[in-house]
């Protein structure tokens, strides 16, 4: 993992199946930005996504009644599982956020 960064969002403990965290992470820009991120736990395990719309990049959402990744500025909806639009205006899918789990259950997103 030489020159790739990790940013801590959670451990496994803190995330029940069927549930999510919201996180941020920096985009490596001289300001110090950070981006808003979606940590998924399904019984297929952990996924996690950017956390901004590909239409409008307004921030999503977990509705955990759908379970769907919903953005609420159109009613736009993704699949939890690929991050791909099925509903909505949205036609692009969201970037995937790639994930390490240490074997004490932290979760880092890899940058």
């Amino acid at each position: 993992m030489v020159g790739q960064k990790l940013v801590y969002i959670a451990n496994v403990k803190e995330v029940p199946v069927g549930e999510a965290k919201s996180f941020l992470y920096p985009i490596d820009d001289e300001k110090g930005t950070a981006k808003p991120g979606l940590l998924i736990r399904l019984e297929e395990g952990f996924f996690a996504y950017d956390g901004l719309c590909t239409h409008l990049q307004a921030e999503v959402k977990w509705n955990k009644y759908t379970g769907k990744i919903w953005c609420t500025l159109h009613d736009g909806m993704y699949d939890p599982v690929t991050g791909k639009p099925f509903l909505g205006i949205p036609k692009e899918a969201l970037a995937k956020v790639k994930l390490k789990i240490e074997e004490n259950g932290d979760i880092y997103a890899i940058l």
